[in-house]
């Protein structure tokens, strides 16, 4: 009676698995106890964490099923590159709302007095940047690579073309040999909001609009990327704050100097910035993650696992 209880409870899994023993280092999901050469319905002799888990974990059935891509390491490295450099000029670029921000918000002096002039072009050139990264994806488009991301490869290198003439702009139109107090009273023109908002807004939204299309392709091939819930970045949440800093940039042209309804399109405005920063460094750990599935691809379960008999006769 016993033995028909454990014969009836044996998992399947179990049984496909009996012959069979790891073939390549593989390090238990547990403890990270080496599980190279045991059989792979035993458990790790380390921790007791079954051999199955740790291969099931490890192998991505999923992305096995997806249509190859042609140089995986040279896209996860332009992919990440591409996304890094962009949120590096967007920091540059809020860094400069920082130094004109109104002096009610606390921002520190030293922040106030760094040179306007020279963290634009920075972030133009982190633009700039940002293209030559896309090069090698937009040379796999066109040789017929990368189906389905030619659309938001070309959103993206156009909306950074912009942006980084905007950042060009924003300092030979509104910053340079501009005092302080002058360009405060420029901020509540429409002159003033069409280079220092909307231009870049647009641009801004194009980017996203690339990522959107492009992102969310290559992540397919990461497990991680796939399964993550709340630490994943939905575009559509950062288009949605690009038209709230509009917003709030309009409510502060229209509203007189320390009013409150100046203070709350101030509020507006930060409170929106602040959700697109902590959204591009969302989405550039994303992209460490597909990243890491291209260079290095879960292996296959024929290639994790040999017959034991196999392994006996090498």
């Amino acid at each position: 009676m016993n033995m028909s209880t454990e014969t009836s409870t044996k998992s399947p899994i179990a049984d496909d698995l009996s012959q069979m023993a790891v073939a390549m280092s593989l390090p238990c999901a547990r403890c990270g106890y080496d599980l190279r050469s045991l059989a792979a319905d035993t458990d790790c002799p380390e921790c007791g964490e079954p051999v199955r888990l740790t291969v099931i974990e490890t192998i991505d059935p999923a992305s096995k099923r997806l249509d190859p891509i042609q140089k995986p390491k040279l896209v996860g490295n332009a992919i990440l590159g591409v996304v890094a450099s962009y949120f590096a000029s967007t920091l540059l670029a809020v860094t400069t709302l920082l130094i004109h921000a109104p002096n009610s918000l606390p921002i520190p002096q030293f922040v106030r007095n760094l040179p306007t002039t020279g963290i634009l072009w920075g972030a133009a050139a982190c633009g700039l940047l940002t293209i030559l990264f896309l090069m090698p994806l937009i040379r796999m488009c066109q040789l017929k690579e990368l189906a389905g991301c030619r659309a938001g490869i070309m959103l993206t290198m156009t909306g950074i073309l912009l942006w980084s003439l905007s950042m060009v702009l924003i300092d030979f139109l509104l910053i340079r040999d501009v005092q302080p107090a002058i360009y405060f009273g420029l901020k509540y023109s429409s002159f003033s909001m069409l280079f220092d908002t909307c231009f870049p807004v647009v641009s801004a939204g194009l980017v996203f609009s690339g990522f959107r299309k492009l992102v969310p392709r290559l992540g397919q091939r990461s497990r991680a990327f796939r399964q993550a819930q709340g630490s994943r970045q939905r575009m559509s949440d950062l288009l949605a704050a690009l038209v709230v800093i509009l917003v709030g940039r309009t409510v502060i042209m229209n509203s007189p100097v320390d009013s409150n309804l100046s203070i709350l399109g101030l509020i507006i405005m930060v409170m929106s910035v602040s959700l697109i920063v902590i959204g591009l460094g969302y989405l550039l750990r994303n992209t460490i993650w597909i990243r890491r599935a291209l260079v290095t691809p879960p292996p296959a379960l024929t290639e994790l696992l040999n017959p034991i008999s196999e392994q006996q006769n090498a």
